[in-house]
């Protein structure tokens, strides 16, 4: 994470996508009237200051304090808007894909409407209690300072863990499957309140308790009901064919290198995996027998992630088994000069591999945070990089994609290029904001117009979803939540017979995906 960042506390609407953070749009009406809401009367008192209960909320207020100047502080202020846009880019890490007012006005209404009445079931115990917030109890400064000292509304019970937590409560019922990442993350938004310093444990505590109490009474509400059927109709409606595409397993990868496996590319009949550091091996497709040892890339080198690999048109010499590999440093340090380059390899089959030419792009900083990543489009003779253009764990974060010419080996063994000679620029978000500001990618592969972007660590919390990207009409083709069937970490991907294959960490081999 930028180092600014963590010590300035940029604001986040800042680093939000253009127009999250205007705010205005957000729905203000409710399906329950004021008769049907929950007055949260069953809530006890908040602590008194003698109690064991208020000792715990001071060491939970210290404990936020501690945590201000962090990751997790940063996404704590970003917390701070309630509103149902801001909201859904916190959620969309654990679903795989942004809930938007333009893509999916229907779940977007339902998640409106259900937080607007979480924010309602607190404001009788709000007004009953009058509850004095921690940093006018403490007279500290709340993160984001002095000017946001003015709040009137009592502290008790906190009506952005009530919102969080409801919007939670009803996504995981949307989407059970999702439901451990998405409850983490409801969970995660009432404790934003107390590293901020708005709120007490027990406020957050309370919370969740009356959103729960909400959540049960809109079960009898015809109105929710209604749109809740809506809003699973346009979530089953979300492109990707899934539910008729399986995943097989195709091989294992001997792992002789002590390093993770990373990119993989595919060449008539021949796969080469590569491990970080730049460590390769070469298997026969498709029984996936070894044709060599593990060897080393002439661009070895512990800053070699050696993330992705793909294979260009170009051959070294006619006479070459294969044409040149492409391979993504992938690091945030520098070798020979370069950062995130390119490397270029003229491998063979007797498992030797010289680095015959680099590729780097000046200036990178200014379009690309942790990294950018490349692969190739070999039918137009293409290079592609793509990438974050902050980091994948700031919610402002947005996905880039630039394409050059590909560069031929007569232009020398270093290749610079410019921003200014790129064919197209383009950031996902501003086109389909469905796919998430926060998404852990991997490697890519192009075919038919479409870049294929394996995602997620294959955990609950980073799940394995498949984008496709569609680079000439600029929208997602394709959202393939693979879970379920692969829960381990996609690496790189590329095509055999009409068939995409996935290298994956986590003993899974290479697998690929049948309809």
């Amino acid at each position: 994470m930028n180092a600014t960042i963590n010590r300035l506390l940029t604001p986040l609407f800042l680093l939000l996508p253009l127009g999250v953070h205007a705010q205005a749009t957000n729905d203000r009406s409710s399906f329950l009237d004021a008769s049907q809401v929950p007055d949260a009367a069953f809530l006890p008192a908040p602590p008194d200051s003698s109690s064991v209960a208020y000792l715990n909320d001071i060491n939970r207020y210290e404990w936020g304090k501690s945590q201000r100047k962090t990751d997790r502080g940063v996404t704590a202020d970003f917390d701070a808007y309630w509103q149902t846009d801001s909201m859904m880019i916190g959620f969309a890490p654990y679903l795989g894909f942004t809930i938007t007012r333009k893509d999916m006005p229907q779940t977007f209404k339902l998640l409106s409407m259900v937080s607007e009445d979480a924010e309602n079931g607190v404001q009788g115990a709000k007004k009953k209690y009058m509850r004095r917030r921690p940093y006018a109890v403490f007279g500290e400064q709340p993160s984001g300072g002095s000017k946001y000292m003015q709040i009137t509304s009592g502290s008790y019970p906190s009506g952005h863990a009530a919102r969080g937590w409801a919007t939670a409560l009803v996504l995981s019922e949307l989407l059970p499957d999702r439901a451990n990442g998405v409850l983490t993350r409801g969970f995660d938004y009432g404790e934003s309140r107390v590293i901020t310093g708005y709120h007490f444990q027990s406020d957050v505590d309370a919370a969740r308790l009356a959103a729960s109490a909400v959540a049960v009474r809109l079960q009898s509400v015809p109105a929710f009901k209604q749109q809740f059927d809506l809003a699973r109709k346009e979530i089953a409606a979300l492109p990707g064919d899934i539910k008729t595409t399986r995943v097989e397993h195709v091989g294992k990868l001997e792992k002789k290198a002590k390093q993770a496996f990373q990119g993989m590319a595919i060449y008539k009949d021949y796969l080469v995996s590569l491990q970080n550091t730049g460590m390769a091996r070469i298997y026969h497709l498709p029984d996936m027998a070894a044709v060599t040892d593990t060897f080393a890339l002439g661009s070895k080198h512990k800053y070699n992630h050696a993330n992705v690999a793909a294979f260009g048109t170009e051959k070294y010499n006619p006479a070459d088994v294969f044409p040149l590999l492409y391979v993504s440093q992938c690091n945030v340090h520098e070798v020979n000069g370069m950062r995130d380059a390119c490397y270029v390899e003229r491998i063979s089959l007797d498992g030797k591999s010289e680095l015959v030419q680099s590729i780097a792009l000046d200036e990178h900083n200014k379009y690309f945070g942790h990294a950018v990543q490349w692969t190739i489009d070999q039918e137009h003779n293409i290079l592609i990089g793509y990438g974050n253009t902050k980091a994948n764990t700031i919610p402002g974060n947005r996905f880039r994609v630039v394409r050059f010419h590909l560069p031929k080996l007569a232009d020398g063994k270093v290749v610079h290029l410019n921003m200014k000679d790129a064919i197209d620029n383009v950031i996902i978000q501003d086109y389909d904001a469905r796919y998430p500001s926060i998404s852990i990618s991997q490697g890519a592969v192009y075919k038919d117009g479409c870049l294929y972007l394996p995602t997620g660590f294959g955990t609950t919390l980073r799940s394995s979803v498949l984008y496709v990207w569609d680079i000439n009409k600029r929208r997602l083709r394709s959202i393939l939540d693979l879970q379920s069937q692969l829960p381990h970490e996609m690496e790189d991907a590329d095509f055999f017979k009409g068939q995409l294959y996935i290298q994956c960490n986590g003993g899974a081999g290479v697998v690929k995906l049948v309809k």
